[in-house]
Formats: C-alpha cells, sequence, structure tokens
C-alpha cells in the first residue's frame, strides 16, 4: 500500500522522531525523509529548524542503543545536512546539544556508524 502524502509532511515526519511508541523502523525512515528533503536546500532546514527538527533528531540520537547503527547512521547524517553550509543549522544543531552525542558514536565498534562522522 503506499504512502500518503501527508505523511511526509515536517509535522507528521516530526510527530514520529517524537512519538515514544514509534519503534526503530519507523523513526528510521522518518529521519531518512527529514534528510532526504533538507539536503541542499536551505528554505527546508530553516523550516524544519523552526518546528523543533534538530532536537528531535538529537532525542533520537541520544535515546539509540549503539548497536543500532542505522539509526545512529541517519541521525548523525541528518544533523550533518542541517550543518552543512548553513550557519544556522550549525547553530541549532549546538544549541540542540548534539556534540556530545556526535563525539561518543565516534568510538562505536560498527565503522559505519564512525565513518558517517568523519
Amino acid at each position: 500500500m503506499p504512502t500518503s502524502a501527508s505523511t511526509h509532511r515536517p509535522e507528521d515526519l516530526l510527530t514520529r522522531l517524537r512519538s515514544a511508541n514509534a519503534d526503530a523502523d519507523a523513526k528510521l525512515k522518518a529521519l531518512r525523509e527529514v534528510k532526504n528533503q533538507i539536503i541542499g536546500n536551505r528554505t527546508k532546514k530553516l523550516s524544519y529548524i523552526k518546528l523543533g527538527a534538530v532536537p528531535a533528531v538529537v532525542s533520537v540520537l541520544a535515546a539509540t542503543a549503539d548497536d543500532c547503527s542505522s539509526v545512529l547512521v541517519q541521525s548523525a547524517a541528518a544533523l550533518g545536512s542541517f550543518a552543512c553550509g548553513f550557519e544556522a543549522g550549525v547553530q541549532a544543531v549546538l544549541r540542540a546539544g548534539a556534540f556530545p552525542h556526535l563525539l561518543r558514536l565516534l568510538s562505536n565498534s560498527n565503522g559505519k556508524v564512525v565513518s558517517q562522522l568523519i
């Protein structure tokens, strides 16, 4: 069954990220969609920042176990996309407290997780 267009709205994606009931797969899909929507699009980055996406992504990253590499990779990639080439994005990532969580990933046993940070 195709996914409805409403599930790709920023508000719906953020609801899935923030939901305590969402499983890792739902969060992974939401992270991937957020990342894909903001890559290279300053307007969408700013829109997501205003909606509180960066703290939501940091919360997912902070709550994810080290062995859930797909979610860790997508969280780091989304945060990198927010920060890439956009000062407001860098500031949002720093204000959301992402730095210690990203540093923690540098010691992850999965090389794919570590390489996302480099």
